[in-house]
């Protein structure tokens, strides 16, 4: 999490907004310099020969991540823009400022625009004391995941450079998301996932194939805002082959149901991101079986799956 002032407006070099100085002076010490150390120098263990990963340490960095961003979301994926969104080349939002922000860079370009090439954005429970809400919460009530004790994370914004979808950046973003879970001790992951377009009738089976095999327990489950509803079971679950719908799932989402989320009620259409969002959500302590497994069959060993795996069997306990 960075912290600067808020422009009033972007592109406004003279008009600012500042944060209160008792926020600030809260955020801003002794222990909570030094727990940023740590988590950024856990984060940069996360590497490989050829990539770096490390959470944004300026607002250049965040600029980076934003400029990915737009020209996925945006140039690629037909969002519909703003005139600042143009203007700037960037997608950004009100949260921004607060959130940790993973990158990852391709070493032999750099440290620059032109050597990112994926991030992710993590917001934890105490940067909304800041902002007021997760992202989340302005598509889906997730009021039961809120009322569960201890440390949640929202996942959102995961982008991947189209040039290097065939590499492993989602592997090595996830990896150092393990890093950030055991650092904080997260216990509940949740956030949005999207489907492409506004067109419900092409993803009917999708939907329906989530509804009767991934819907969340009531006790954590997400629900789409009334206003915003839209339904997901359309098929009943004999008339469904589960083995060819889930291929044709976005990659994102296989990539979480693999790891063990499980799905909200309900879908929203954003008009803006011109995409179908559901809510996905998990508890931390199926990623032992899921995720780490599945690591550990590609034969990937490291020093932050141990620790995380260890984590795991004392909460269980």
């Amino acid at each position: 999490m960075c912290l600067r002032p808020l422009k009033k407006e972007l592109g406004s070099k003279k008009e600012w907004i500042k944060q209160p100085i008792n926020t600030i002076k809260s955020l801003i010490s002794n222990s909570y310099i030094l727990d940023r150390r740590k988590i950024k120098k856990k984060i940069k263990s996360v590497k490989s020969d050829t990539f770096e990963v490390r959470l944004a340490k300026n607002f250049k960095d965040i600029d980076m991540a934003q400029n990915l961003r737009y020209k996925v979301f945006y140039e690629e994926l037909k969002a519909k823009p703003s005139i600042k969104n143009i203007l700037h080349e960037k997608d950004f939002d009100e949260l921004d400022p607060f959130c940790d922000h993973l990158l990852v860079f391709d070493c032999k370009k750099g440290s620059n625009y032109k050597s990112i090439v994926g991030t992710y954005r993590l917001i934890r429970r105490p940067m909304t004391q800041i902002h007021g809400k997760f992202y989340t919460e302005s598509e889906f009530n997730i009021n039961k995941i809120l009322l569960n004790q201890g440390e949640i994370l929202e996942l959102g914004r995961s982008c991947v450079h189209p040039n290097y979808r065939n590499k492993p950046i989602i592997k090595l973003l996830w990896k150092a998301i393990s890093a950030y879970i055991i650092h904080y001790k997260i216990k509940i992951l949740f956030g949005c996932a999207s489907f492409p377009g506004n067109n419900i009738t092409r993803f009917k089976q999708q939907f329906s194939y989530l509804y009767h095999n991934h819907l969340a327990p009531p006790s954590i489950r997400p629900v789409a805002l009334k206003n915003d509803y839209v339904p997901m079971n359309y098929f009943d679950k004999n008339k469904i082959n589960n083995i060819e719908v889930f291929q044709t799932l976005p990659p994102l989402i296989k990539g979480y149901l693999r790891l063990g989320v499980q799905i909200g009620d309900g879908a929203v259409i954003d008009k803006q991101f011109n995409t179908i969002d559901i809510c996905i959500v998990l508890k931390t302590n199926s990623i032992q079986k899921k995720y780490l497994k599945h690591l550990n069959k590609k034969k990937v060993k490291s020093s932050k799956i141990i620790l995380l795996n260890k984590f795991l069997k004392r909460r269980n306990k």
